[in-house]
Formats: C-alpha cells, structure tokens, sequence
C-alpha cells in the first residue's frame, strides 16, 4: 500500500478501529482516488453547502459512520459552515481527520518519508514537558523577526496524527500549540512563510505587535486580512512544527505550520487557549527562526533529527 495509505489508516485506526468510515469532500474525484488506495469499503458524500449542518449530520450516512475523512478545501465561503459541521460530528463521538488542500503531491511516498508518526508523537510529548515549566519565549530569526510573550500557566496541546474524541487530527501532522499571554506580547514578526490558507508571499512580510495587539504590517497582510478575518487583530496562537519530513513550502497553510524547525503564530480565535474568541484564525509562518526558552535556545528537538 502506498505510504499516504499506511499514514491515514494508521491516524485513524490508533485508538479505536475502524467500523465505519464516511468520506465528506467536495472533491468527488480524488475522495475516489483515496478510497481505491486505502482499499476499504466506505461511501463519499459530497458536502452540499445549501443544506443545514444539522440536516447533513443526521443523515443516515454520518450516522452510521466512526471514522469521517474531511477531504476539503476550504474557503472564506465555506469554512465556518464546514467549522460547525465538524463540532456536530464531535458532538456524536466520529474520530475525524482532516485532509485539507490535498492535491497530487500528497499521494506520492517521497512526500511522507521514513519517518513514522510514531517518533512525532513521542518527540512532541517530550517536547511538551519541557515546555511546562517555561516562563518566558522569544523568537528572532536573521530576517528580522524579534518578538517575545509570556507563556507562563498557559496550556500546550499536541498534534501528532493520531484521531482522538474531540480532537481534529490532521494531515500531514506535527506540532505543539498554545496561545501566548496577550498582554505580554510586544515586538517584530517578519513572515517568510505561508498564510492562511494558500498565500505564499513573494517577499517577507514585517508585522509589528503591541501587548497582543497587529498594529502596523505590510499593506498587503493588512489588506488580507481585512478580507480573510473581518480586521481581526489580536494574537490566538504560538506553535512549534516538529515534521522534519516537510522540509519546504507547499502554500497549504495545513502542511507548511507542520514544518519542522518552523514556528508560527496566528491572529483570531485561541482554541481557548486563551482570551481571543473568534470565527476566524488566520496563521502565518516563520520557517527558519531561533526559539529562545527563558535563558536558553531550544536544540535538538525534532525527531530522527
């Protein structure tokens, strides 16, 4: 079975079996072109956005269904629709993974490597206990970025692949997030890497911060967001990628956060990692940066690194 095969099944399978799997898509085609490769009897739904989420999540399909694969490619039109979908379907107890943006690359073997998901999951969870007892964070890179929060007493929550109750899994998967404490976080971000959810910038962009706050950027990011995220200014997220088989851009924010080395930060919605509620969650990734934790850089980390 080709890799793509291997790394699905196993997301899925991990904590409990497969007795159902649905696909939901708006890709008809390539949900076919999956399904022929897992080899598993599962029926594609095509997601019709012009029928009530909770209509669509009683129906006899997704009833039946343990396992759903969102295979989608979200947009500023559908991705709050497709947002409260998924929170119906972890109101029923349906492991859910997501597949965003997918295209051809994603289903060749030298795109997932040797590296098994396994060796993610254990580095991140390592990652995560150091992390604990960190107070203070600061990231620079040689492009400019200078920008440090606090951390102190702000959970982290880990994404290694795996499907849990609850919990969207993506792939590809890898990193470990939390939201910075808003008030402390003041200074420079220099993006060099993709934005929510398919811009990829021709030259890096300098946003600057003030006490959790997006007070000045580059036109162009201003202008997007304006447009992707209704003005929204305030910080949501911190996270540290820890996939070392991504190793380049794919302008697919749902792969490029995965990069491992990478950090990125997103003004919108904090998962409730922190204060930010909002409908939207814009990221934006810094590919080569140094991560000082209190008084040391963070080394050797990533896995099978």
């Amino acid at each position: 079975m080709p890799k793509v095969g291997q790394r699905i099944l196993e997301s899925l399978a991990k904590n409990q079996p497969i007795e159902n799997l649905l696909f939901l898509t708006d890709n008809l085609s390539f949900g076919y072109k999956l399904k022929e490769i897992l080899n598993i009897r599962s029926p594609i739904l095509s997601v019709p956005m012009n029928v009530s989420v909770l209509d669509l999540a009683s129906s006899p399909e997704v009833y039946r269904a343990t396992h759903i694969i969102e295979l989608y490619s979200p947009t500023l039109e559908n991705s709050i629709y497709l947002k409260e979908l998924r929170q119906e379907l972890f109101k029923q107890g349906k492991l859910v993974l997501a597949l965003w943006n997918w295209d051809e690359r994603y289903l060749e073997d030298d795109f997932w490597g040797d590296l098994e998901y396994q060796a993610i999951s254990v580095a991140t969870d390592s990652l995560m206990k150091k992390l604990s007892s960190v107070k203070k964070v600061k990231i620079t890179s040689e492009l400019g970025t200078d920008i440090s929060f606090s951390i102190e007493g702000r959970t982290w929550l880990i994404a290694d692949g795996y499907c849990e109750q609850g919990k969207l899994a993506q792939l590809p998967d890898g990193e470990i997030y939390t939201c910075p404490i808003e008030e402390t976080f003041s200074g420079q971000i220099v993006v060099d890497g993709t934005i929510s959810r398919l811009w990829l910038p021709r030259e890096p962009l300098k946003l600057e911060f003030e006490a959790g706050a997006l007070i000045a950027g580059s036109p162009d990011f201003m202008n997007w967001i304006n447009l992707y995220a209704g003005g929204v200014r305030n910080i949501g997220e911190f996270a540290i990628g820890m996939n070392p088989t991504i190793n380049k851009p794919y302008s697919n924010i749902s792969t490029d956060e995965k990069e491992g080395g990478s950090v990125h930060f997103a003004i919108g919605d904090s998962y409730s990692l922190g204060l930010t509620k909002s409908v939207y969650h814009v990221d934006f990734v810094i590919r080569k940066p140094k991560i000082h934790l209190d008084d040391h850089i963070l080394q050797h980390y990533l896995p099978g690194v």
